[in-house]
């Protein structure tokens, strides 16, 4: 036996078959796509950019009472007193940071 049989036998020992190569390069290529996608979206948009109310969106009274730690009847006491957007005649809704501002006022 040669040296380049020797060679041979120890290339093929290590070999990995073709389509396990083409699985781990499209993963690294995944994996790499991911990371730049996430890096861009990180930058372009700052978590403290957003407002909460752009998150979760307006509260309806029960959840505004909720927020403001306040028993649903305490709450609908006080409640003309708040800032809030009427949706219908007799429904309103808060946002955070109005509601978050009123109490700092007080």
């Amino acid at each position: 036996m040669g040296l380049s049989d020797v060679l041979a036998t120890e290339q093929c020992r290590h070999a990995v078959p073709a389509s396990s190569l083409e699985e781990i390069l499209a993963d690294r290529i995944a994996g790499e796509a991911t990371r730049i996608a996430e890096e861009r979206i990180r930058e372009t948009f700052a978590i403290t950019e957003f407002d909460p109310d752009e998150v979760y969106g307006p509260m309806t009274s029960e959840a505004a009472a909720d927020f403001l730690g306040l028993p649903y009847s305490s709450f609908r006491e006080i409640a003309p007193s708040l800032p809030r957007h009427a949706v219908t005649p007799q429904r309103f809704v808060y946002l955070r940071r109005e509601l978050l501002g009123w109490l700092s006022e007080r």
